[in-house]
């Protein structure tokens, strides 16, 4: 089971990295803590049952909104938070432009997270019909970054 002290440690840690999403498991003890968008901690602490934050639900409601107009369309979503690159380096070209084909092994973007570099690949075979960011944007956890044609099978 996880204690007061436990929960206020994980948030100290996960205010002095600027983290904006983090879970942690601990038996059947769970914690959920998500930032808003005025850096406010929102903690969800549950037992066999996760609780989803509102935000969590009401970005569900839309992404299955989205779903029924198009079902062709996926999107890739960030794997972290942190700041998203569309080169891998100043001045070089595009990892993906709009109208290319991806493969699921397709690297899309450069995600730094504290001075780290990850690639992110794009996980899902189509074309690229539109780019959600802008190159030096801060992304969020789970938020979408290109959106994706799936190729007809």
């Amino acid at each position: 089971m996880i204690n007061i002290n436990d929960i206020e440690k994980i948030m100290q840690v996960v205010d002095k990295f600027d983290v904006s999403h983090f879970e942690f498991h601990q038996g059947k003890s769970k914690v959920i803590i998500d930032k808003n968008s005025e850096g406010e901690s929102v903690i969800n602490k549950s037992y066999e049952k996760e609780i989803k934050p509102r935000s969590e639900i009401v970005s569900s409601k839309k992404e299955e909104d989205a779903k029924e107009i198009s079902e062709e369309k996926e999107y890739i979503k960030a794997a972290f938070a942190g700041t998203f690159y569309s080169v891998k380096e100043q001045g070089g070209s595009a990892f993906v432009d709009l109208n290319d084909p991806v493969k699921p092994d397709t690297v899309v973007c450069l995600i730094e997270v504290m001075k780290l570099f990850n690639e992110l690949e794009a996980g899902v075979e189509g074309t690229i019909v539109n780019i959600l960011v802008k190159d030096g944007d801060f992304v969020e956890y789970g938020q979408p970054l290109f959106e994706i044609k799936m190729k007809n099978k």
